[in-house]
């Protein structure tokens, strides 16, 4: 059992189990995470898929997060339902060692990300429940550093094992191994009072516009992810077209940027505490912004190496960022509907983001850096408006004054909202 220090003792066995529990969810998220990411879209690419499919790959996560709307009708209402769903989303990727193919790939990895998105605001509402409000972003720090590290390991195995045995197939395998992992889930300590009420898709994008603080914070949102989302399918292009990469040599670009991101995750975990959400978001988005810049000019794998590890630590920020900022901007009853609504929102948003400047290159009106310097461009605005949005650190203490410290799952549910 994990006993972290920043725990006060009279919640620590509650707490110990749910986030050993937590930990072990985070290391299969990671692992398979890591190889749907960046081994995946390679191997299309070799496989002949054009931009515009590799746009298809790169919208499939989006497409599910559109979908997220829904999750307070058809999302799970349990810790098993929870467990059931992010099994089957990672029993999908098996469906690759049958029928190894582009359009096999696009559809596993849309149900792999449904399963995230359906399930993710009830487990980001279950968080707000079971750790303490004050420390809430080292505990997230703690699972970011889980998965990365998880994924840092899968990117470079995977790679080696892509090379002998098939892209295809080593994701299946590591889909294989997250069905495992995600047994964990079971280990939540939650009873039938934890059940959030249901929400439809209009009910959670409204819980997410009522705050005009966040509702700007969506805004820097659109642009941001905006930006790094047309730029994803382009990185298969810069990895096979202009360096000619091997999957093994992809793998150790997917590790830097693991490594990176595992190393600042409990880092950014603090500055979330003591910061708040939005310049968390505002700095780590001036990072990822530079990332897309060291892409789009690398000209071998150093700077590319660079743009990896920039990449890596933005993207701890912008997670952790998020969660600190709809957590300080929304009270516990409509934390998951928030959450959903953002989810919806963004969806929609990188639908469209990862077709545009792909369908652009591949019409050759741009070329590819010309491309992922826009997107960089995009992406600037986006931190640009994080930045004007404030930290908001007055309203998360006082909504975090208002949970009590290390409230367990299991308890009342009228201590929890």
């Amino acid at each position: 059992m994990l006993r972290p220090s920043f725990l006060n003792s009279a919640s620590r066995r509650w707490v110990g189990r749910n986030l050993a529990s937590d930990v072990t969810v985070a290391a299969g998220a990671g692992i398979s995470m890591a190889l749907v990411g960046s081994i995946l879209p390679t191997v299309a690419r070799r496989d002949g898929l054009d931009p515009i499919g590799l746009s298809a790959l790169a919208a499939a996560p989006f497409v599910a997060n559109l979908l997220g709307a829904f999750a307070g009708r058809i999302g799970p209402r349990s810790v098993a339902q929870l467990s059931l769903m992010r099994g089957i989303g990672a029993a999908s990727l098996i469906a690759l060692f049958v029928l190894p193919t582009a359009l096999t790939a696009v559809v596993v990895t849309a149900i792999f990300w449904l399963s995230f998105s359906l399930s993710g605001p009830y487990h980001f509402r279950l968080w707000g429940a079971m750790y303490p409000a004050r420390n809430l972003g080292r505990v997230m720090g703690v699972l970011g550093m889980t998965r990365a590290g998880a994924g840092a390991l899968a990117a470079i195995g995977g790679g080696i094992l892509a090379d002998r045995i098939g892209g295809s197939q080593a994701v299946a395998i590591v889909g294989a191994l997250a069905v495992v992992c995600a047994v964990a889930y079971a280990g939540f300590r939650a009873t039938a009072d934890a059940t959030p009420a249901g929400f439809s898709a209009r009910d959670s994008v409204r819980a997410l516009l009522e705050g005009r603080r966040l509702l700007r914070l969506v805004v820097g949102q659109l642009f941001y992810g905006g930006g790094m989302i047309a730029a994803m399918p382009l990185f298969a292009l810069v990895y096979v077209d202009r360096l000619h990469l091997s999957v093994a040599d992809v793998g150790i670009v997917g590790v830097l940027t693991a490594v990176a991101n595992t190393v600042t995750y409990p880092l950014w975990g603090t500055f979330a505490d003591r910061r708040g959400g939005s310049t968390t978001l505002a700095l780590g988005s001036a990072i990822g912004a530079t990332s897309v810049v060291a892409y789009a000019l690398a000209p071998g794998a150093g700077v590319l190496w660079l743009g990896a590890i920039a990449g890596g630590i933005a993207s701890g920020a912008i997670d952790l960022g998020i969660n600190a900022a709809v957590s300080a901007e929304t009270p516990m009853a409509t934390r998951a509907p928030a959450m959903a609504g953002w989810n919806a929102v963004t969806g929609a948003r990188g639908i469209v983001a990862a077709f545009l400047v792909s369908v652009l290159v591949q019409l050759r009106v741009i070329d590819v850096t010309a491309g992922l310097l826009l997107c960089a461009l995009v992406a600037a605005i986006g931190a640009a408006i994080y930045a004007g949005a404030g930290s908001g650190s007055a309203l998360a203490r006082r909504l975090r004054s208002e949970a009590p410290a290390g409230t367990p799952v299991g308890a009342p549910a009228q201590a929890r909202m």
